[in-house]
């Protein structure tokens, strides 16, 4: 069977496509006040955000937090202090600071 007209220019185009040989899995990346690394790294969905690992600045793994039991802190500051912005119903913004544990701060 052969193609003819616009159904052979379609084709033409499928067959050059170019595809991804490695999908990205780090969505973003912040460092703590005392060098720690916080990788977020994406879900199941390539939109999704999935577990948060902590890493210390020589590449060691110190942990993870699994997907959705924190969000990647929009600030670090000293003592172990983190901030996160966060916004309610009416899409108003607040500054919330938690205490984050020594081990990932």
């Amino acid at each position: 069977m052969t193609v003819s007209g616009t159904g052979a220019r379609a084709r033409e185009q499928i067959e050059t496509l170019e595809f991804a040989e490695e999908v990205p899995v780090v969505r973003d990346l912040r460092t703590s006040w005392r060098g720690r690394i916080w990788v977020l790294r994406r879900g199941d969905e390539p939109v999704s955000d999935g577990p948060i690992d902590i890493l210390a600045s020589d590449g060691r793994y110190l942990g993870s937090y699994r997907a959705g039991a924190t969000e990647l802190p929009d600030a670090f500051g000293p003592g172990g202090l983190a901030a996160f912005i966060e916004r309610d119903e009416l899409d108003v913004q607040t500054v919330v600071v938690k205490r984050l544990p020594r081990a990932v701060n």
